[in-house]
């Protein structure tokens, strides 16, 4: 099994989404954990360097809210911060066109152009929500933030998403929007 690992851009929209709260201090913090913003990015990065770090952003951005709180908002921001990158322009750019709806059937290549091992499954629900599965979640609430950006930036009325389960497999999340 090849190790999972983040890409480089994902991290690139990390320090964008900080501004300028990646100061010396949290540029030395991030540094501890292997990424350091002062020299070229690498091209990828593990899946635990990953975690630490997107928890660490979080602290920066709302160092008095919940982790919950936190990771809500650090998803909401990397959708937002990783539609500056050359990538993440064409990937939003691709969302506004398709649509929520389509947005969500593509989830797996969607989130496959920041890292080697997400997988989904998507469920439609006959009362029209959708079930969304996502392999190797660390924080529901950083997805859950991230999808509702996303269903925002491709067109999505109202966008709601629940996490229904996690596990060691992955996590399923409940979404809607009208």
């Amino acid at each position: 099994m090849q190790e999972a690992l983040v890409f480089g851009p994902t991290f690139d929209a990390l320090s964008r989404a900080l501004g300028l709260r990646l100061n010396a201090e949290a540029r030395a913090r991030f540094k501890a954990l292997g990424v350091d913003f002062d020299a070229p990015l690498q091209p990828a990065y593990p899946f635990e360097t990953w975690v630490k770090a997107m928890d660490l952003a979080s602290q920066l951005v709302m160092p008095n809210a919940t982790e919950r709180e936190r990771h809500l908002a650090m998803g909401r921001r990397m959708v937002d911060s990783y539609g500056e990158t050359l990538i993440g322009k064409a990937l939003m750019t691709a969302m506004r066109v398709i649509g929520p709806r389509r947005m969500m059937e593509r989830m797996a290549r969607n989130l496959r152009t920041t890292n080697n091992y997400t997988e989904t499954k998507l469920t439609v629900l006959p009362d029209g929500a959708s079930q969304l599965w996502c392999s190797k979640v660390a924080s529901t609430g950083f997805y859950c933030g991230m999808l509702r950006r996303g269903l925002e930036a491709a067109g999505a009325k109202e966008p709601s998403v629940e996490a229904t389960a996690h596990d060691g497999q992955g996590a399923t999340f409940l979404v809607r929007w009208s």
